[in-house]
This record gives C-alpha cells, structure tokens and sequence, in this order.
C-alpha cells in the first residue's frame, strides 16, 4: 500500500514540476501534501526544511490618494492639506430636500470628531446645480452652518460619474455599495475613509452621519468598525429603488450623458465678451 502511495506521489510530483517550473524535490514534498497525505513528507523530513507558503500580501494603501487635487477656491489643492484621522467624502446638492439632514449631520460629526475630515463635493452632473461653486459655499454656511476650514470643507465642483469623473470619485468607484453598484448612484452618498485613505463603508442618501456615528467614531479612533446594522441594510435597499427612478440619482441620458471634456463652473460673463 506504501509503496503504491509513493509511486502515486513521485508521478504527480513530476507532473506538479513539469507545470509550475519547482525542482523534483520541492515538488515532491508539495504533491505529498496534496495528494497522498505526509508519506513522501515524512520521507524528505530528515534533509531537507519543510516548504512555508507564502504569507498573504495586505491589500495596499492607496499611497497616492493624498497626492490627488481637488479645486478649491479656483485652485487646484492636494488632498494632504485636508488629511486627518479619518475621512467622510459626500457628493452635495444644495436643492435636494434631503440637504438640510445631511448637513446638519456633517457639522455635528466634524465638530464632535476633531481628527474627522469632511469633504464636500459639489458637481454639476445629475440634478441641476444651478449655484456656481462660490455660492454653493456660501450657502452651505449660512444656512447650516457646514465650512469651517480644514475640517469641513466645500470644493468647488467637479465631475463624479462617467468618463470625465474625477480621479478621486474613480478610486471611491472601487468599492461598491451593499447593491454591488461600484459607481457613484445617488447625491449624498457618504464614503468614511481611515487616515491612510483605505474606505471602510459607504451609506446612502439618506442615511446621515447621525446614523452611523458609532463608525466615525471607530473611524477617528483607528479602530474596526461596528458589524453594519440592520438600519444600514434597509437604507440601501431602499435606495436601490430611489436610485432606479429617483429624480435625486444620477441616470443614464436622464439626467447624465456622455461628455468629451469635464464640466466646467461658470465664471461670469467675461468670457462672452461682457465686462
């Protein structure tokens, strides 16, 4: 029986040779392991070490994120300006009547967590933004008292689907949403970052940072996050639909088409001539 086990093993092992480029050896030991047990390990045990798989590679930090530009102020700034223990990036509407919540929440968290860091994005795409980036500032001020610089800070707009969206919305593409949608879908969709940059979770439109300060709050602490609650869930089930029909989305040739170039915020009427 032993000595038809061992014939077995030598001929995977020259087959497992044959195929992965390992010297018969090496080879021999591995097909043991796989195919018949610790017979032929057993047998090398007394000269040679036995074979340590390789441990597994972490999933690396985007390194570079921090290096990425956002406008702010019609300057292109790098995000390691506003970098702190953890990262909350909502794309923002002022019109949308779920503005009001998600602004209110976002002060609240950026003045409870002094190592959060808000960004507010703005854009033109999806629902129309009809304040240029200046204003949209102004407003998130005034009227919910959201901009206090560095920690929670409005950019000016930029493009955050399709093709001419900006790299940091590509890179947050990269982690879909519970509905296994990778691609921005709603306005106030939430990102929580760790200070690395590493995205933790992702929450709906109307799930504001009231409902999951538990997360910001591990966020902040360099701890793991809390498991998901069941509030957490039926938000995003609830959003899948209002991201199917609702006005506040962003849908194909409804109300996002293809574009050549990125938008770009109107800047007064000098450029027509007018002064």
């Amino acid at each position: 029986m032993v000595r038809h086990t061992m014939l077995a093993v030598a001929a995977l092992a020259a087959r497992t040779a044959a195929l992965s480029g390992l010297d018969r050896r090496s080879a021999f030991r591995w097909s043991a392991g796989a195919g018949a047990g610790l017979v032929a390990e057993q047998a090398l045990a007394a000269d040679a070490p036995a074979v340590t798989p390789p441990a597994a590679t972490p999933k690396p930090a985007p390194a570079k994120l921090f290096d990425v530009t956002l406008p702010f102020k019609g300057k292109d700034v790098p995000l390691s300006k506003f970098r702190g223990d953890a990262h909350l990036v909502v794309n923002i509407k002022m019109d949308d009547p779920v503005a009001g919540a998600n602004f209110n929440a976002m002060r609240y968290a950026a003045k409870e967590y002094p190592g959060l860091r808000v960004w507010a994005v703005p854009t033109e795409q999806g629902y129309y933004e009809p304040d240029v980036s200046e204003l949209v500032r102004a407003k998130a001020y005034q009227q919910f008292g959201f901009g206090t610089y560095p920690t929670a800070v409005v950019f000016d707009k930029i493009d955050v689907v399709g093709s001419t969206r900006h790299p940091l919305y590509a890179y947050l593409a990269s982690f879909p949403d519970p509905n296994g949608v990778g691609r921005l879908s709603l306005n106030f969709e939430k990102f929580l970052l760790d200070r690395d940059g590493r995205i933790l979770r992702r929450y709906p439109r109307k799930f504001t940072a009231f409902d999951f300060e538990a997360d910001i709050d591990a966020a902040t602490r360099g701890e793991q996050l809390p498991a998901p609650s069941a509030a957490f869930k039926d938000a995003w089930v609830k959003a899948a639909s209002d991201a199917k029909k609702g006005e506040y989305s962003f849908r194909g040739n409804y109300n996002v088409w293809d574009q050549d170039e990125p938008s770009k915020d109107w800047d007064g009427l000098a450029g027509l001539g007018f002064t």
